[in-house]
């Protein structure tokens, strides 16, 4: 029986690959399992064949008469199974036609034979589900006890969740308690806060109001020496407008003081109001937690009652089962009755196998054919697949290859026109730097255009370095555009490779699929063989038996005792498990006594944690009164020391005023010549500011010319780039117009192409069919004469020169995975250096720009103190010609100081437009630049003299 049954699986099971998608294999399948099951239910034997059809998803036992060809099942294991869409495929439908015509003969033949078999079985059904129905009955009443101890466990989580929900909800309220307190703290804190800065800006305000007024009273007693008493009435005026204005903010703080203190009053009753609400929420959540505990007490209680009520159902229970065993004793009296019957039935049983033998070797010679044909459909469609990606790729990495060609060409156009182009610019660069030269020569005596001379041959230096840069950057593109090239050549080499082994392995198949078929048809012969040998020893078994009196349990039997135990190792398991779970709950539940004294003592220290919470805050509010009342005293004491200081500058004034009078007789004689003196003086100054505005005015129209040529020259450049640009591209778009054609082209050809190939696979498959049905015949035939069969030694020598094969794909298989290794860390360490220049290009760039800005602070500190300089050297020439008397003044005071507002005023219109167009145009930021802090530099001093004038 085992030799049959191995034999039988390696006639199955030499290819696993099932089919899914034919219609026509899913119904013999499910026949063929309603035959083995029938077999077994009636406890026979089942039969090699069936055996070897369930083997199939198994693989074959090693036999010594059997020969081994795991190898070649290992091998055809690596392709995928068809799919349903394969079948729907309308091209396949005429294999699909010819394929139910064979198919629908043997169904018909399979299905006389089924319906004698499925009258037995139904009479074997009715005798199992008469025991079914006494084991079921047992089962419900155990699974009513599992039932009620589910619910009482689901009641007492339920329990523990609410205990558990009620304790968060008071840890919330605790939680808000405390956020709502360090909130009032903190609201009060910043009130004072807020209060102590506004007094101190007021009395800062106070003061600077009082000196400025003391400056400009000094100012007026200088300049109109004649109306100082009416002046003085004014001021003394202002005094007394002053206090009374200090008395009004003073009531005007005293009333905003006690509206806060109102304001401060109704939200500590607010907050009082809150507290009391939070007291009573958290009184209620006590008398929930209080009614919770109760109602845990009473759940406890029950429990106690349920686990007594538990051990008296065990106690029925344990008699119940006594009665069960009384009862399994007649039943066994009722099965040795039965046995005398089934023995009559043995004959039937024969007779029956034997149709069950032909049946399932009909079953296993059709789903071991069709297996085959759709197990080689399937490796076909793969390997097509595989080869149409391959093309794919191929055809990828060939346009690839076309576009980076063409890139590099363009690249190289392009390198080559920017060397012309800074050939070009470099010629200009000379000449204009010739032109600078014999500029500077000829006015080396101003230094303003020798500062610009060098900041032009500074600009056109960092021109130079960038076009550089600019150059070596596409330089080290075209260098890496030329790797990419090679590196996309070696992947076409290796997937040409591919495409060789692929259909080195289609030829191997084909080859492998011819010698299965002749191995096929032996094996069928040796299983009728065995099948003779099995039926004999059958027949001998029998006789035996009846020789001896010796009475043999069926499989049927033999599974009941098996039961039978089973169900007694299980009670005794269930008796050992309640006891442990009885002992367990009584643990339980003083654990549960344990847990509620833990509790109460919890609650007690939460008490006094919160009594101890509530001092501290006591004393908190304590001392932050305390901080209240220093910070007023302060405030007071500052408030007063303001009012000293008023007190002392009216005294201090006051005798002033009483000095000033007895100085003035004294002060009217000598007013008259310094009256003249400053005459003399003013003059002499508004001559030189005069003069001084005359010169920036013309340096500003200078450095206005030269930021306008710059702005021409920048614009040129842009309409420059831009032509080069549209040239560019449009080249780049007629090449790709080309590329496209020839791509299209190229994809037509190949279209054609797979549609021959199509069709020449169609009339393969239908040639597949017919060599199917010739198959059949010759096995038939193969089957009467029973003439040659396959040696052991010939499949040994198929399946060595397949394990050479599969060693030799799978060494070459670990070269190319080394390879790629090598690749793939050659890429990493690649990426790791450019990922470090990355990092030292920003950390250079990050440096200059820190760098630039102080450069150019430092540059313009330089040309504002040198345009300084000249300003005083120009000054100090006119000052020394004052002193030496040859100076005479050419205008009067009163007209330069007009011509100088005017003049001022200009400056400042130019310094607005100049800021404006720096913020519309911010490209032109850097040629303004000089222009405007000339400006402001102008401004600046002007306001410093002004402020001199005013003083003296």
């Amino acid at each position: 029986m085992q030799s049959t049954r191995g034999e039988g699986g390696e006639g199955a099971g030499e290819e696993e690959v099932r089919p899914e998608g034919s219609r026509q294999t899913e119904e013999v399948s499910e026949l063929q399992d309603g035959g083995e099951e029938a077999a077994e239910d009636r406890g026979a034997p089942v039969p090699a064949a069936t055996q070897s059809v369930s083997l199939n998803q198994s693989g074959p036992e090693p036999d010594d008469t059997t020969p081994q060809l795991q190898p070649v099942h290992t091998g055809l294991d690596d392709f995928p199974a068809a799919t349903n869409s394969v079948q729907e495929n309308p091209l396949v439908r005429r294999q699909q036609v010819a394929l139910n015509r064979q198919l629908s003969n043997q169904l018909e033949r399979i299905d006389l034979g089924l319906k004698e078999k499925l009258a037995n079985e139904k009479e074997d059904d009715k005798h199992l589900q008469e025991l079914g129905f006494g084991m079921y009955g047992v089962q419900e009443q155990l699974a009513r006890l599992q039932a009620r101890l589910d619910e009482r466990q689901h009641t007492k989580a339920e329990a523990e969740a609410k205990r558990q929900q009620a304790r968060d909800q008071l840890e919330e309220i605790k939680r808000q308690y405390s956020n709502i307190t360090g909130q009032d703290r903190k609201d009060k804190a910043n009130a004072s806060q807020l209060q102590a800065e506004i007094d101190n800006l007021m009395q800062h305000l106070v003061f600077t109001q009082g000196v400025s007024e003391d400056l400009s009273s000094n100012v007026k007693a200088l300049k109109n020496a004649r109306r100082r008493a009416g002046a003085e009435k004014n001021q003394a005026e202002e005094q007394k407008f002053q206090q009374d204005l200090y008395v009004e903010r003073l009531t005007k703080d005293k009333e905003r003081l006690t509206e806060q203190i109102a304001m401060y009053e109704a939200q500590a009753k607010a907050q009082a109001e809150e507290t009391h609400s939070a007291k009573e929420a958290l009184s209620e959540a006590e008398m929930e937690m209080e009614s919770l505990v109760l109602a845990r007490n009473q759940l406890l209680q029950q429990w106690s009652g349920s686990l007594v009520g538990m051990r008296r159902r065990d106690e029925a229970f344990s008699a119940m089962q006594d009665a069960v065993r009384t009862v399994e004793h007649q039943v066994i009296l009722l099965d040795r009755e039965i046995e005398g019957y089934k023995r009559s039935t043995n004959e039937e049983q024969e007779e029956n196998e034997k149709l069950t033998m032909q049946l399932n070797w009909s079953h296993m010679d059709g789903a071991t054919s069709r297996k085959l044909i759709i197990q080689k459909q399937a490796q076909g469609e793969a390997l097509q697949a595989h080869y149409s990606s391959c093309l794919r790729t191929l055809r990828e990495t060939e346009r690839t290859l076309a576009r980076l060609s063409k890139e590099t060409s363009a690249h190289h156009t392009e390198v080559i026109d920017q060397r012309r182009q800074l050939q070009k610019e470099s010629a200009v660069h000379l000449e204009i730097e010739d032109k600078i030269m014999t500029h500077i020569q000829q006015k080396l005596t101003h230094n303003k255009a020798a500062k610009y001379s060098q900041r032009l041959t500074s600009r056109i230096a960092t021109l130079k370095r960038e076009k550089s840069f600019r150059l070596w950057q596409l330089e080290n593109d075209v260098v890496a555009l030329g790797q990419e090239i090679s590196k996309d050549s070696q992947h076409l080499e290796s997937l040409g490779l591919t495409t060789e082994a692929l259909d080195e392995k289609i030829a191997r198949s084909n080859k492998l699929l011819t010698t299965i078929q002749a191995k096929m048809s032996s094996f069928v012969t040796l299983i009728a063989q065995k099948q003779g040998s099995i039926a004999t020893c059958n027949k001998k078994i029998y006789q035996i038996a009846a020789k001896t009196g010796h009475e043999d349990l069926s499989p049927l039997q033999i599974k009941v005792e098996a039961i039978r135990a089973q169900m007694e190792e299980l009670a005794g398991r269930i008796k050992s498990d309640q006891q442990l779970w009885m002992m367990r709950q009584g643990t339980l539940v003083a654990m549960t006594h344990e847990i509620d004294a833990n509790s109460k003592e919890m609650l007690k220290l939460q008490t006094e944690y919160t009594a101890m919470q509530q001092k501290k805050i006591r004393l908190e509010g304590q001392i932050e009164a305390e901080h209240h009342e220093e910070t007023e005293l302060e405030k007071n004491a500052k408030m007063l020391r303001g009012d000293l200081l008023k007190l002392n500058t009216l005294l201090s004034k006051n005798s002033q005023l009483s000095l000033a009078l007895e100085q003035e007789n004294a002060l009217r004689e000598t007013d008259f010549l310094h009256r003249l003196k400053e005459a003399e003086r003013e003059s002499i100054q508004m001559q030189i500011k005069h003069e001084r505005i005359q010169e920036e005015k013309e340096r500003i129209l200078n450095s206005l010319v030269e930021a306008e040529r710059q702005i021409m020259l920048w614009e040129k450049k842009i309409q420059l780039v831009k032509e080069t640009r549209s040239a560019v591209d449009s080249e780049g778009g007629q090449g790709d117009i080309q590329i496209m054609k020839a791509e299209v082209h190229r994809m037509e050809v190949r279209l054609n192409h797979l549609l021959k190939q199509q069709e020449r696979l169609l009339k393969e498959s239908e040639a597949t069919v017919e060599r199917r049905g010739v198959i059949i015949l010759r096995r038939e035939a193969m089957f009467h004469t029973s003439k040659k069969m396959t040696t052991k030694g010939e499949v040994n020598r198929v399946t060595q020169g397949l394990q050479r094969k599969t060693h030799d794909t799978h060494k070459r298989m670990v070269e190319y995975e080394q390879g790629i290794r090598e690749l793939q860390e050659g890429q990493v360490r690649l990426s790791e250096r450019l990922a470090q220049q990355k990092q030292k290009l920003s950390e250079l760039c990050g440096t200059s720009y820190v760098l630039d800005p102080e450069f150019e602070n430092l540059q313009d500190t330089k040309e504002r103190n040198l345009a300084h300089l000249v300003s005083l050297q120009s000054r100090m020439k006119k000052l020394q010609g004052v002193c030496e008397g040859s100076y005479r003044a050419s205008a009067t005071s009163e007209s330069v100081a007009a011509a100088l507002q005017s003049q001022m005023e200009r400056v400042r219109a130019t310094g607005t437009i100049l800021q404006r167009v720096c913020e519309e145009f911010p490209q032109h930021q850097g040629v303004l630049r000089r222009l405007a802090l000339a400006l402001a530099a102008r401004t600046q001093t002007a306001r410093t003299q002004v402020r001199v004038q005013e003083t003296s």
